[in-house]
C-alpha cells in the first residue's frame, strides 16, 4: 500500500513542488482508459465485492467530528458492501493546503470524499489524469445516480466540464429551507410592545418600522439603547435586502440572457444610498462593521435588536421554548420605489466536488458502487443521519432526531457521519425533511414555501471556466471584488460620499469589467448551449 501523504507539512507547498507534481502526471487519455470489471465485483446486489478490499479515503474534517473510521456511516457500508477504507482526514482548516499537495506531490488517495473540490479543481486536474472521468461508470454502476440526472437536466449541466467529462459528485439539496437560506427576522415582542400588527412590505415602510423602533422604546426599559437593524458586515443584506432594488446579489447576474456586474448598476447604488441613511439615522447598527456574530448574538439575548438577517430568530433573539420562534415573524420579500417585483435570492441547489475517484484507484467500478448507494433514499439517510433518528409511528409519518443525553442531535450525529459541518454526495430530500417533528418549532419549509420561494430566482448558474479563463479570473475578479467591498463600507459609513459613484464605476472599468464580463459571459453560453 503506498505511504500516505503527512497532513503536517501541508503547509510547505510551494511552487516549485507543484510544477513538478504536475508535470509528472499521466495524459488524461492513459490515466482514463476504461477496462473490463474485474472478478472481484459484483455489478449489482451486495456485496460488491466478493473478497474485501481497502481504499484510501481523503477528505475534510471538521472540529466537530469524531474519528472517521469509528463513524456509523462508513462502517455500516463496509458490512453491506465488503469495502473498507483508511482515512487521511486533515483538518478542515488545513485541508485546502494538504489537497494541494496531495496533488502535487502525486500522493493521492483513491477517494476524495466531503473533498471541497473547485470547479478549478475539476478542471485542472481532470484534464491532468489525476480524476478519472466518471460518465461511463455512472451510465453502468450508479443507477441511483444516473435517474437523478435523467430526471434533473441542468444537475448534469452543471456538473459536465468543458471538455465533457464529468470528474466530480455533487450534493443535491431539495429542502426549500435551503433554498433561501437567509431571510429577514422582526422581533415580535417589540412589534407588540408598539401595537404594531401590519408587516411592512416596501424598503419605505421598512424604513418606517425601523423609527419606530428606535424612538418608541419597545424593550420598556426606559433607555435609548435600541438597535433597529443589525447585522454582521453585509452578511445575507446582498440575499434579504439587495433584491427591493431589482438585483440578486452583488455579484454577476444573468439577465434577459446577459450577464452584468451588480455593483455598477444603479439598483446598486440605490441600495448603498439606502443603508448609509439606515446608518447615518443610527437605524443600523453602527458597529456592524467591527463587530463579529457573537457581539451580535449578545446584543440579541439582551433585546437590543429589531431586525436581523440569519436563518432563525433563535440565533440572535432570546427564545427559551421552541414555540417562541412563532412570535417573530418573517419579512416576504420588499419592493422598492426602483423596483416593484418582488424578488429573492435562490441558492443553488447543488454542491459541487464532493465526491471523486483518482487515477490511483484500482476498483473504480466498486467505487463507483459504493457511493451511488448514497444516492438511495435509504443511503442519503444514512449519509445524512447515521442513525441519529427514529420514527415516531409505524406509519412512519414522523421522525425525530435521537440523542445520548447531555449531547445535542449535532455533536451526536458529527460523530457519526462527516456530513455535519460538511457536504457529502447524497440527496437531501424534501418529502423525508417535511416528516421531521419540530415540536412546536417553526416549519422552516412550509414557511419558506409560502413566503420566499414563489419569488426565488438564481442569480448565475453553475458553469465551468476554461483553465486560462479561471487564471485571468482570479486575478481581475480578486481586484474588482476587493475594491467593491472596501467602497461598499466607505458609501455606507458615509466615508465616501455618493457623488463619487461615476468615478467608482469608471475605477471598476478600468480595473478590466469588460473584460470579465465576457468570461462569464462566454460560460454562461456553453451552460446554456449544453443540453
Amino acid at each position: 500500500m503506498k505511504k500516505w501523504l503527512n497532513t503536517s507539512i501541508a503547509t510547505v507547498v510551494g511552487g516549485a513542488v507543484l510544477m513538478a507534481g504536475c508535470s509528472s502526471g499521466k495524459p488524461a487519455g492513459e490515466a482514463n482508459k476504461e477496462s473490463e470489471a474485474p472478478k472481484n465485483f459484483n455489478a449489482e446486489g451486495y456485496p460488491i465485492v466478493s473478497e474485501k478490499i481497502t481504499l484510501n479515503m481523503m477528505g475534510s474534517k471538521a472540529a466537530i467530528h469524531g474519528p472517521w473510521n469509528e463513524m456509523v456511516l462508513f462502517k455500516e457500508m463496509e458490512k453491506m458492501t465488503n469495502i473498507h477504507f483508511e482515512f487521511n482526514t486533515p483538518p478542515q482548516a488545513n485541508y485546502q493546503e494538504a489537497k494541494n499537495l496531495a496533488f502535487a506531490s502525486r500522493q493521492l488517495p483513491d477517494v476524495f470524499f466531503n473533498s471541497l473540490l473547485t470547479p478549478d479543481d475539476e478542471v485542472t486536474y481532470g484534464s491532468q489524469g489525476y480524476l478519472i472521468p466518471l460518465e461511463g461508470l455512472i451510465e453502468k454502476y450508479a443507477p441511483n445516480f444516473k435517474k437523478l440526472l435523467e430526471k434533473n437536466p441542468d444537475i448534469k449541466k452543471s456538473i459536465t466540464t468543458i471538455d465533457g467529462h464529468i470528474y466530480s459528485l455533487p450534493l443535491i439539496i431539495d429542502q426549500p429551507r435551503a433554498f433561501v437560506p437567509n431571510r429577514m427576522w422582526l422581533n415580535g415582542d417589540w412589534m407588540e410592545s408598539l401595537g404594531i400588527t401590519k408587516l411592512p412590505e416596501t424598503t419605505d415602510e421598512f424604513y418606517e418600522l425601523l423609527k419606530q423602533f428606535k424612538n418608541g422604546d419597545p424593550n420598556k426599559n426606559g433607555k435609548a439603547d435600541e438597535i433597529p437593524l443589525s447585522n454582521v458586515k453585509l452578511n445575507n443584506f446582498e440575499g434579504v435586502v439587495l433584491p427591493a432594488f431589482g438585483l440578486l446579489g452583488r455579484e454577476v447576474e444573468v439577465k434577459d440572457g446577459k450577464v452584468r456586474f451588480n455593483p455598477v448598476q444603479e439598483g446598486y447604488k440605490e441600495y448603498l444610498s439606502y443603508l448609509n441613511k439606515l446608518f447615518t439615522e443610527k437605524l443600523l447598527d453602527n458597529e456592524m462593521f467591527v463587530q463579529t456574530s457573537q457581539q451580535m448574538v449578545a446584543k440579541g439575548n439582551s433585546n437590543q435588536i429589531g431586525a436581523f438577517a440569519g436563518s432563525a430568530p433563535d440565533l440572535v433573539l432570546k427564545v427559551t421554548k421552541p414555540e417562541d420562534n412563532h412570535k417573530h415573524p418573517m419579512l416576504a420579500p420588499l419592493t422598492s420605489p426602483l423596483n416593484s417585483e418582488k424578488l429573492t435570492l435562490r441558492a443553488s441547489n447543488i454542491r459541487r466536488g464532493t465526491f471523486a475517484i483518482t487515477s490511483q484507484n484500482k476498483n473504480p467500478e466498486a467505487t463507483m458502487r459504493w457511493v451511488d448507494y448514497l444516492y438511495s433514499e435509504e443511503g442519503s439517510r444514512l449519509g445524512f443521519l447515521g442513525n441519529s433518528y427514529k420514527w415516531l409511528d409505524d406509519a412512519k409519518t414522523k421522525w425525530t432526531f435521537v440523542s445520548p443525553d447531555g449531547v445535542t442531535p449535532e455533536e451526536y450525529r458529527a460523530k457519526l457521519t462527516p456530513d455535519v459541518g460538511g457536504q457529502l454526495p447524497l440527496i437531501k430530500e424534501r418529502e423525508f425533511d417535511s416528516k421531521r417533528d419540530n415540536g412546536k418549532g417553526l416549519d422552516f419549509n412550509k414557511m419558506v414555501d409560502e413566503k420566499l420561494n414563489p419569488y426565488a430566482k438564481r442569480e448565475f448558474p453553475d458553469v465551468y471556466f476554461t483553465n486560462d479563463e479561471q487564471k485571468r479570473l482570479n486575478v481581475v475578479k480578486t481586484d474588482i471584488k476587493t475594491y467593491v467591498d472596501q467602497m461598499e463600507a466607505k458609501f455606507i459609513v458615509g466615508q465616501e460620499p455618493l457623488a463619487k459613484w461615476d468615478d467608482y464605476v469608471n475605477t471598476i472599468k478600468k480595473m478590466g469589467l469588460d473584460e470579465m464580463l465576457k468570461i462569464y459571459q462566454d460560460a454562461y453560453d456553453r451552460w446554456n448551449n449544453n443540453k
